[in-house]
């Protein structure tokens, strides 16, 4: 990977993708940011905020203050008390799923992807704000929101429910690995903010729970949908998300640094699947889904797929392992940044048209996650964050 080509996603990160969030996304007249903008970047009137998005926003300014752009701190803290104020259940613990664009709570069932994405947004908070009230308590806040994790969605077999009632009745019916993916890069940005053994000890569990129950040696493929017990779904077991691929990947290479132990022989497996099977050869980028034998199911190509793959492939490359960090950054601008009017393209159809413009909240954390981490393993710094 050239050192441009980490500048270039870099400097869209904090040059225009965090004033979008800070200046747009942000909504000073009711609180916490907005679900969707259009292309243009005006808000779309949806009348909810997901607690997901409201997390990821918070995350994607605070991590901008910890690379030396405060410019979002207002926006981040004032969206964490909107937060707090609008999706904390002070009766039964946790938070809820959804809330009105005022902040009355709409959709009070408890979700495991929110949750992991709650404590992943304190981590951020904790270490770019730690010397603000909001950030002091995060910590403690955290460690409080995995306590009634453990308590009410520990499930048998390992693992968490998906999702309960708003008093934590659990829904049995379905299973996925994509939460427990997010409850991982959680534990871990907990474990880097804090130094505390704990949240260590439960990434643990869930990389275990990654090689004994999510991925299948036999395919070379990571399962999305399961049953209670862990089987494989009997609708949806086949089906192959190689985004997902890409995300493990990165996230075993950051548990293996953290540990000191050794990759787990699953990445790279999971990346030689994934880019057999999801790479898009004739237009670029990664497809949405294949089948667990490798035959395309969806050929649209969603953003966040290629931010996903350019983090396994820089990860990779700095780890001394074949990779094309680059390649993947230029198809990034050329198909889904530059053509944009403001933000970027979200989806782009099987023959390379565009799909979708519409910008939703829930992407920037795509997006500057993968901006912030081409940078670090570049070895660039803090200070060539500060162009």
């Amino acid at each position: 990977m050239r050192t441009d080509d980490a500048d270039d996603l870099g400097r869209f990160a904090l040059d225009r993708l965090l004033p979008l969030c800070r200046d747009r996304f942000a909504d000073p007249a009711h609180g916490g940011f907005h679900e969707r903008l259009d292309a243009d970047g005006a808000p779309l009137p949806l009348g909810t905020k997901r607690l997901m998005v409201q997390c990821r926003q918070i995350y994607v300014l605070s991590h901008a203050a910890l690379l030396g752009d405060r410019s979002g701190s207002a926006a981040a803290l004032a969206g964490y008390r909107f937060l707090r104020r609008a999706y904390h259940d002070d009766g039964h613990g946790g938070w809820y799923f959804q809330a009105s664009a005022t902040g009355a709570p709409v959709d009070r069932h408890k979700d495991l992807y929110g949750h992991a994405f709650v404590l992943f947004m304190l981590a951020y908070l904790h270490r770019a704000f730690g010397d603000q009230p909001e950030g002091a308590e995060a910590p403690a806040l955290a460690g409080r929101t995995m306590d009634i994790l453990q308590a009410r969605l520990a499930a048998p077999h390992g693992g968490y429910w998906d999702r309960a009632s708003e008093d934590w009745q659990p829904d049995r019916t379905l299973r996925r690995q994509n939460p427990h993916m997010h409850l991982l890069e959680a534990m871990l940005a907990l474990f880097e903010a804090t130094g505390e053994r704990r949240w260590l000890d439960e990434a643990d569990a869930l990389v275990a729970l990654l090689e004994t129950r999510f991925f299948d040696a036999a395919t070379g493929t990571l399962g999305e949908f399961f049953t209670a017990d862990w089987s494989a779904d009997p609708v949806m077991g086949h089906m192959v998300e190689p985004g997902h691929h890409f995300e493990w990947l990165w996230l075993l290479h950051r548990y293996a640094d953290l540990t000191g132990r050794a990759v787990p022989p699953a990445a790279d497996t999971m990346f030689a699947t994934a880019m057999r099977f999801g790479f898009d050869a004739g237009h670029g980028g990664i497809i949405d889904q294949h089948h667990r034998d490798g035959t395309a199911l969806l050929r649209s190509r969603r953003i966040w797929t290629t931010t996903e793959a350019i983090k396994a492939h820089a990860v990779r490359q700095a780890a001394g392992l074949a990779a094309q960090p680059g390649v993947l950054i230029a198809q990034l601008f050329r198909d889904f940044l530059r053509p944009a009017k403001v933000g970027w393209i979200e989806t782009m159809r099987a023959d390379g048209t565009v799909d979708m413009t519409a910008l939703p909240g829930s992407t920037p954390y795509h997006l500057f996650l993968a901006g912030a981490e081409v940078l670090r393993l570049e070895g660039a710094g803090k200070e060539a964050l500060l162009f």
